[in-house]
């Protein structure tokens, strides 16, 4: 079997690029019927009308919806990341770094790709098919948290048992705040998150 020639590779690189790109869209879509939509509501053939692109081409690349959403999580969370590596960039080695951390992190939590996270974290309760690329998207982002707290805040001498901890209450606090959305009270909110920022571990 004879090599490829290097006009021959170029156009195979273009075709896989041409993929690439139309299951962007797709994914991208995806995520804005999440938001726009909610779970129960977006259907693949919207995500296609949203991506600009045919039903055919949307069910070429993911014949069923299950295979749209799972691939879904793995590009939201990547978007995750992405947001979330960009805030921690910004922290410097000021003395309000804590709180500089607690107001980037509701950020995030508060933001609209949280909302799409929420959607597909409530419906993998009652759909399989979800679940499992749910929780290990969720093992990905808080290992992440993990990581980032152990660099940015070393465990400081006569910290108690329980300091590991510290960014997943964190987390999980905030995580929940943005679940209650607008029904939680602006005041109540402000507490929590200056309680967050001046608690002794």
């Amino acid at each position: 079997m004879g090599a490829s020639s290097p006009s021959n590779f170029r156009q195979r690189l273009t075709q896989d690029e041409k993929t690439a790109e139309t299951r962007r869209r797709l994914l991208d879509a995806a995520i804005v019927c999440l938001i726009d939509r909610g779970y129960a509501n977006t259907t693949t053939s919207e995500i296609a009308e949203r991506a600009g692109l045919s039903r055919g081409a949307q069910l070429y690349h993911f014949p069923k919806k299950e295979e749209l959403l799972t691939s879904a999580v793995e590009h939201l969370i990547e978007l995750k990341y992405g947001e979330l590596k960009e805030k921690v960039s910004r922290l410097t080695n000021e003395n309000d770094r804590r709180a500089m951390a607690i107001d980037l992190l509701w950020e995030t939590y508060n933001g609209r790709l949280a909302t799409a996270w929420i959607e597909l974290v409530v419906a993998s309760r009652t759909d399989s098919y979800l679940r499992e690329s749910v929780s290990a998207a969720n093992d990905r982002v808080a290992e992440y948290i993990n990581r980032s707290f152990e660099e940015l805040f070393p465990r400081p001498e006569g910290a108690g048992a329980y300091y590991e901890l510290i960014p997943h209450i964190v987390s999980l606090t905030l995580e929940g705040m943005a679940l209650e959305g607008m029904t939680l009270n602006s005041e109540l909110t402000t507490k929590i998150l200056d309680a967050l920022k001046t608690f002794k571990p």
